[in-house]
């Protein structure tokens, strides 16, 4: 068979057009990051497709990190070069990996930037990122905590389902009112567990009742876990707290077992989907006497590990995954954006719940920051659960958590 020359130039040009996206392929320079999140509804797979498709030659290649192995697998990845050129960093272990040296001082990059806008990031996640006056971290979304409520169950108990408790007296009231022994209903339900979950949950309590983590043994603090003992003993909580996650809690909510729950937004299309009543969402109760607003500050943050060798790349992808168009994805997948300012969308069905967690986060406070955080959160968990199980009292199992926790205190002072 004979192949004429203007075949086979013509044969040469079609294979070079068909093989054009994979010589792209090919030529391309991936941008690696790790991430824990493995639901696909997720803002960061969205922000990941619209990146690629928008930046073929500079793709990211995504690892998925289960959230119990990232802190080690970070830390052997620094330690041997290895290292992706962008990952998340859990908000409580921020100031850990900024003060050994682990994360990239990215500081003048963030200052630059006209898409992070620093200065518009909330107090709380803003001090997660920084570390000796440095950025070393930037907040991808941010969550808090508030109280679920159950309407029906408020009405039916003579509560004014649209005014629910501000202060911790009023609190008190209600949770007693709406909990009914003869039908295995709580008035309250949260997590006591001994994990940092338990830590996160207890934290704005101590704190509204104006103690701290650096004076554990103080009246104030002993008032505020001897407020949960005092549900639990009286039945109305679960004494099955001390093994609940924050989404077990919120099973039983969801469940009408229980008729109000400590919960972050991430629980809102949860919420939304299954429950089989009217519910809303109110702020944190305070304190008579005090009047402190707070609340536990959650999610990730953004760096660039210290050795990748990407840095340049790896800052752009920390620039799109802070975007407006990234970050307003947040709301539908019940997490905020990191700043004021990004509109709730009007068709959210659950627009007006996540109007209250935005108040809220305006007084979330990191954990820390400090970089031998899990260090003060394991005695902190241990008392919770000497209290709560009624092995001590509130008083003498905070008094054993000081006592483990003054020693690194006292190397490295935590500011509150």
């Amino acid at each position: 068979m004979r192949i004429t020359r203007r075949a086979a130039i013509g044969a040469a040009a079609a294979a070079t057009t068909l093989s054009a996206p994979a010589l792209v392929r090919a030529q391309a320079k991936p941008i690696t990051f790790w991430h824990v999140f493995n639901l696909e509804t997720d803002m960061v797979h969205a922000a990941i497709r619209s990146w690629n498709q928008r930046n073929p030659q500079t793709p990211i290649e995504a690892r998925i990190v289960p959230l119990a192995q990232l802190n080690a697998e970070l830390t052997r990845a620094v330690a041997s070069g290895a290292v992706p050129d962008v990952s998340c960093v859990d908000g409580s272990a921020a100031a850990s990996f900024s003060s050994q040296g682990m994360l990239e001082d990215i500081t003048a990059d963030v200052q630059a930037s006209r898409v992070i806008r620093w200065a518009d990031i909330y107090p709380g996640p803003k001090s997660a990122g920084t570390w000796n006056g440095k950025i070393f971290s930037v907040p991808r979304a941010v969550n808090t905590l508030a109280i679920y409520y159950n309407k029906d169950m408020f009405a039916a108990k003579g509560l004014d389902p649209e005014r629910p408790p501000q202060t911790w007296s009023a609190f008190n009231a209600a949770v007693e009112k709406l909990t009914d022994k003869e039908k295995n209903v709580f008035g309250m339900a949260f997590s006591a567990i001994q994990s940092e979950e338990g830590t996160f949950q207890w934290l704005p309590w101590l704190q509204q009742a104006g103690g701290s983590v650096a004076k554990l043994d103080s009246p104030e603090a002993a008032a505020a876990l001897q407020l949960w003992v005092d549900w639990v003993t009286k039945g109305q909580a679960s004494k099955d707290v001390v093994t609940m996650r924050q989404y077990e809690a919120t099973n039983t909510f969801i469940a009408g077992n229980a008729a109000m729950v400590l919960g972050g937004p991430w629980e809102l299309p949860r919420v939304q989907a299954e429950a089989k009543f009217k519910w809303g969402v109110a702020l944190l109760p305070v304190k008579d006497d005090k009047n402190i607003r707070a609340s536990a500050l959650g999610d990730y943050m953004l760096g660039i590990p210290k050795g990748s060798k990407n840095r340049a790349d790896g800052f752009k992808v920390i620039e799109h995954m802070l975007s407006d168009e990234v970050v307003a994805g947040a709301w539908a997948t019940g997490r905020m954006p990191p700043r004021p300012g990004i509109p709730i969308p009007a068709e959210l069905p659950y627009r007006d719940a996540f109007a209250v967690f935005a108040e809220q986060m305006k007084y979330a406070r990191v954990r820390g920051p400090h970089p031998r955080w899990p260090e003060l959160s394991r005695p902190i968990q241990t008392a919770i659960q000497e209290a709560v199980t009624g092995r001590a009292s509130a008083g003498d199992a905070l008094g054993r958590a000081a006592r483990a926790v003054q020693p690194i205190l006292a190397q490295v002072p935590l500011v509150e």
